[in-house]
């Protein structure tokens, strides 16, 4: 859901720079795509045991400006549930799910924690058209439509990768 939106609002900033020219402006303009699609118009996916309309996964225990979705639940709660305290030097992707525009409004002022799916180090996604021949889909804010198709699967891989920080001495 938040994809489509950051896609349109993306793609009217490219259009007409001269609507986006301030945080206020900019509010709106993403207030607006939000009513119009996105949060309000996407359909829900259903699954055993779960009925979403955005999949989310993090790598950081904030999202959207410094929210926190995952909330902070109790001990008794994560040991239940077999996971662990969200936390962004713990490798592991924090997974949820954002169930429709009014759910996602009141977990992004933190007044309730969205859908807890699961904790991962690695995660492989498999996206099939339907009646649907599109997905959107956002990393690190960058939004991008991804084409699927009825006929072959397109697969998403998310994992860790081991680097090095070098430091660049300038000599």
């Amino acid at each position: 859901m938040d994809a489509q939106v950051a896609y349109g609002f993306h793609h009217l900033r490219n259009k007409k720079p001269y609507l986006a020219q301030g945080p206020i402006s900019n509010k709106l303009i993403y207030a607006g795509y939000g009513c119009t699609q996105g949060w309000f118009f996407t359909p829900c996916v259903k699954t055993p045991g779960l009925s979403v309309r955005a999949i989310v996964l993090l790598n950081l225990d904030s999202y959207g400006g410094g929210r926190h979705p995952w909330g902070r639940p109790m001990p008794e709660y994560l040991e239940k549930r077999n996971f662990f305290e969200a936390r962004a030097d713990d490798g592991m992707l924090e997974i949820f799910g954002l169930k429709e525009g009014w759910h996602a409004s009141f977990v992004m002022v933190e007044l309730i924690s969205a859908k807890h799916i699961a904790q991962a180090a690695a995660v492989k996604l498999e996206l099939r058209g339907g009646q649907w021949n599109k997905a959107y889909m956002q990393m690190d804010g960058e939004p991008w439509k991804q084409s699927i198709k009825r006929e072959c699967s397109t697969f998403v891989k998310i994992e860790r990768v081991a680097f090095q920080s070098r430091m660049i001495s300038g000599k």
